[in-house]
């Protein structure tokens, strides 16, 4: 059995995907490269194919009609058959010196792990990136439970950019993707959450995420146009189980909570910044449905979080929206 297999997700990813591959070739035999070909309308597919040609034990090449990240996600889940999965986005790559110490970690500790936690940086252009970390949480190189690790701040939830989940916890979570839709990888790590008993973090910047080409999905105005994709993945969140079913296990439920308040914090935000008629509608429409899906989630959400500042009626929410916006930008360079 291959350590880790590696989803790629491309669409119309030609003048960069060879970047985040290559970064990944790097860990040899001990690693499955899955390149999904999401419907691509560029040399994508013959890029992709070349590839497998060269490392036919490495790379696994598979062609499917557009469906979105999500999908290549999921069709990654379907494919992979190594004993951790991890998502590398096609304009991303990898730190080689993080990459080879992770190898190595699923080596010595992997039977013992359903999730490895490590840190990310994001990168603007040739600068030297700024890094999220998450030392001051979690006990470092500690297999240990949820009850181990410390409250995470606001601005450190768990991204896919940090987790690397044992392969059999995500086939065995029976996710439910959303596809043609933005942002669905959060759903991608709050949903197996429940799943995982044992944690450990590694201190390395393992994950490089270049921020700044045209049409990212972080990038604020596509993130404003796009609000209708937060409320969309917020809502299957909500709707995937019922985390006052975990009450029990106070130290899970918490890092249940802290999940996804941010994602639907985020739905609230960019919904409010967007002005229009129907995104005022359609945030009046995502509550009702809230409410009726999980009242005592939507009570403690709606009156006791961040929230409360944001669902505030005309230019109050928004500019509140607006603020929240500027600060959070503050402490994660996400744009």
């Amino acid at each position: 059995m291959k350590l880790l297999s590696i989803v790629v997700c491309c669409y119309n990813s030609q003048d960069y995907m060879a970047h985040a591959i290559e970064s990944l070739l790097r860990g040899g035999e001990k690693v499955e490269i899955i390149i999904i070909d999401d419907g691509s309308k560029d040399k994508t597919p013959q890029i992709a194919d070349d590839f497998q040609s060269r490392y036919p034990s490495i790379i696994k090449v598979v062609h499917q009609p557009n469906g979105g990240h999500g999908a290549g996600v999921q069709a990654g889940i379907r494919e992979a058959t190594g004993q951790f999965f991890k998502v590398v986005d096609s304009d991303d790559w990898v730190d080689d010196e993080a990459y080879q110490r992770m190898l190595k970690e699923i080596e010595e500790k992997g039977d013992k792990v359903d999730l490895f936690v490590n840190d990310y940086t994001y990168y603007h252009g040739n600068d030297k990136g700024s890094t999220i970390g998450f030392a001051d949480k979690f006990p470092k190189d500690k297999i240990v439970t949820w009850k181990e690790v410390r409250r995470l701040r606001l601005s450190q939830n768990l991204l896919i950019h940090s987790c690397m989940f044992r392969a059999q916890i995500l086939k065995d979570s029976d996710l439910h993707i959303p596809v043609h839709t933005f942002y669905e990888d959060d759903y991608c790590v709050y949903a197996p959450l429940r799943n995982v008993k044992t944690v450990c973090y590694v201190p390395v910047s393992l994950y490089c995420y270049f921020v700044g080409r045209a049409g990212q999905s972080v990038q604020k105005d596509v993130a404003i146009r796009r609000y209708k994709d937060y409320l969309k993945v917020a809502m299957a969140c909500i709707k995937e189980y019922n985390i006052y079913d975990y009450k029990k296990d106070k130290y899970l439920f918490r890092i249940l909570y802290h999940e996804l308040r941010i994602f639907i914090t985020l739905g609230y935000v960019h919904t409010q910044m967007n002005k229009s008629k129907e995104a005022r509608a359609d945030l009046k429409a995502f509550q009702k449905e809230f409410k009726e899906v999980n009242p005592r989630l939507y009570k403690r959400i709606r009156y006791h979080s961040l929230v409360s500042p944001l669902v505030l009626p005309g230019f109050i929410g928004r500019f509140n929206a607006k603020f929240s916006y500027s600060v959070s930008h503050l402490f994660v360079p996400f744009n």
